[in-house]
């Protein structure tokens, strides 16, 4: 599965529809449409099932995951953020528990530790674009997942090249806004590594530039990978 997001109208859709099942939004509304995605890979799968958020800083992903219900969530990231372990412990309090309800791990998303075919699924949201070795974390991304499971993927995204040079983005991280050859080049890498497309489709054109950051325009893209059974 590929997505292009392609207009406001699309973000608007998604933050409505989150909003009308009571769920959390992202601080930033085009984020929204990532998440809306997300909710339609993740819906059929049982509460039970072992998912992983790869670059989980900021937890988004996992506060969104874990109120549609999932039990086994783990976040990895190089540098997870005092607030969100803080904001983890008010959310026991608060449920009188003390079970967490997510694991977060100070790791390297391409050498994660976690045990061969662990998870069902991997979401991985606006990561790879900076400064990623795309082989490696393909090759742990197939480790680490079940036969059959899923990896949810967002980035940066313009069809055509978009010249950022010079430009190193925030975080202390490279930045880089993915292409069209990008994409292609990732996903006939993943066939090497035992990822196929789920439900297979060529890459949408891009319509409206629905994002701005560090003076550039652009839009995002998610890509859906299955491990082979």
């Amino acid at each position: 599965m590929i997505r292009v997001l392609q207009n406001w109208e699309e973000i608007g859709s998604a933050h409505k529809f989150l909003a009308l099942n009571d769920l959390p939004r992202h601080g930033s509304a085009e984020k929204c449409w990532d998440l809306r995605l997300l909710y339609d890979i993740v819906e059929p799968l049982p509460r039970t099932a072992k998912i992983i958020d790869l670059g989980c800083s900021g937890v988004h992903t996992l506060k969104f995951l874990y109120a549609l219900g999932f039990q086994k969530l783990t976040g990895v990231d190089l540098k997870p953020a005092v607030t969100d372990r803080i904001n983890q412990v008010l959310r026991m309090w608060r449920g009188r528990t003390l079970t967490r309800p997510f694991k977060l791990y100070r790791r390297d998303i391409t050498q994660t530790r976690f045990p061969q075919k662990t998870f069902d699924l991997a979401t991985c949201v606006s990561v790879i674009e900076h400064g990623l070795d795309f082989e490696k974390f393909l090759i742990e991304s197939s480790r680490i997942l079940k036969p059959g499971g899923l990896l949810f993927v967002t980035a940066d995204y313009w069809q055509e090249k978009i010249d950022i040079s010079g430009d190193s983005g925030e975080y202390g991280l490279a930045w880089n806004i993915l292409c069209k050859k990008d994409i292609e080049d990732i996903i006939e890498l993943a066939g090497r590594f035992e990822f196929e497309l789920y439900e297979d489709g060529d890459i949408p054109k891009c319509a409206d530039r629905c994002t701005a950051w560090h003076r550039r325009e652009f839009t995002f893209i998610a890509v859906v990978l299955r491990k082979l059974k």
